[in-house]
């Protein structure tokens, strides 16, 4: 069973919830302090994930990564060297920021450290009104450890329900249900491709997002749906992507569109979301069918009965691949027809179009042809080579 979350599909490990060096900045205790940012403003939506005093000049090698670095300065004063040598080491630790408590050791903020810092992209904040470094260090590990229990909740709770979904026999579609309940955002399930095969979430939120799928999946995923590849949108920006597949292959996508809470619960939510959705689809589902023969049967059921409104049905048709501009769309009812072989028939006389078998033994198509395409020679070549043996 594989799952990724983050956009370079490294393994997964779970991340640490954090807060970014402009909420630390934000905090009353450190707007107490009158805190000006004088180097590296570009990263100050960088996650912190610790807070530590360090004076060394080495402090680098006892990091390893998103920390906030507070200091005074006391070991660097009056040598350039060293304080270009302590941003450097900072820098190659990925630390999160450092903040320079001016006083003694530094009445005014270090050019040669501003420097250094602005270089690297390294947020440099100094504090004209310096305070117990103790105060602020206590006040961010315990809203990091209250954010790290408030998403391994949330995670236990996802994973709870899922899983009684699961245990219940509950349809894809309740789970991904479920999902949004949780995420409060537009969830898409894809196929490889980017193909929309299932949507959950408000009505008019996922209308919106299928109506421009294909920039979302740009965003998100950094390209075209249908070309393979990632990137695209961080999930800083609310895209959390998580990958799913097993037995050694890849079967989908999984994705929140827009999510509003932090990274980390994001990240934790999608995860549980993706291990649901991969034991659903090795145990077979409820259905028996495949998301893509249940994402064409949901779309083709709607079109049958009338009950949703052609406006919401072209979206999902067109974020389900199948061509909508300038197009003549043929509706067809074909009885006692395995949906199998009607899919393989129309690949045959390339068609495109949309198959799934409906009650009573009948298979609904829904042909998607150019508009100088022939329609009735187009059906009547579908009926004769359907009636070949």
């Amino acid at each position: 069973m594989t799952m990724t979350s983050d956009s370079r599909h490294t393994s997964w490990r779970p991340q640490e919830p954090a807060l970014s060096v402009r909420q630390v900045l934000t905090l009353e205790r450190v707007l107490a302090g009158e805190p000006e940012v004088v180097a590296g403003a570009g990263g100050l939506d960088r996650a912190v994930r610790w807070v530590h005093v360090a004076e060394a000049a080495d402090v680098g090698v006892m990091l390893t990564g998103g920390e906030m670095v507070l200091t005074t300065g006391v070991l660097l004063a009056g040598d350039e060297a060293k304080q270009a040598a302590y941003v450097q080491s900072l820098h190659r630790a990925e630390a999160a920021a450092v903040v320079l408590g001016l006083g003694r050791a530094f009445p005014t903020p270090p050019e040669v450290m501003r420097r250094a810092a602005e270089r690297c992209g390294l947020p440099l904040v100094v504090l004209h009104r310096p305070f117990p470094f103790a105060e602020l260090t206590e006040e961010v590990q315990s809203r990091l450890v209250r954010a790290k229990f408030a998403a391994v909740s949330l995670s236990e709770a996802v994973r709870t329900s899922l899983t009684a979904l699961i245990t219940s026999g509950a349809p894809l579609q309740r789970l991904l249900d479920e999902v949004a309940q949780h995420s409060g955002c537009p969830v898409v399930l894809t196929n490889l491709a980017h193909r929309v095969l299932a949507t959950a979430g408000e009505r008019p939120a996922v209308d919106d997002v299928l109506r421009d799928w294909e920039r979302i999946a740009r965003q998100a995923w950094g390209h075209h749906p249908g070309l393979s590849g990632t990137g695209g949108g961080s999930e800083g920006d609310g895209w959390v992507r998580a990958e799913l597949g097993g037995r050694g292959e890849r079967w989908g996508r999984l994705l929140l569109c827009g999510y509003r809470g932090d990274s980390a619960s994001g990240r934790l939510l999608a995860d549980r979301a993706a291990e649901a959705l991969v034991l659903h689809r090795m145990l077979g589902g409820a259905s028996g069918r495949t998301w893509e023969e249940q994402s064409a049967h949901g779309l083709l059921t709607d079109l049958a009965s009338g009950t949703v409104p052609a406006r919401h049905l072209l979206p999902r048709a067109r974020a389900a691949g199948l061509p909508v501009n300038r197009r003549t769309f043929v509706p067809l009812v074909v009885p006692g027809a395995e949906p199998g072989r009607l899919d393989r028939v129309l690949r045959t006389l390339g068609l495109t179009g949309l198959v799934a078998e409906l009650a009573d033994g009948a298979t609904a198509v829904l042909l998607s042809l150019a508009r100088d395409q022939d329609a009735e020679a187009l059906t009547s070549r579908l009926a004769a080579r359907l009636r070949t043996p």
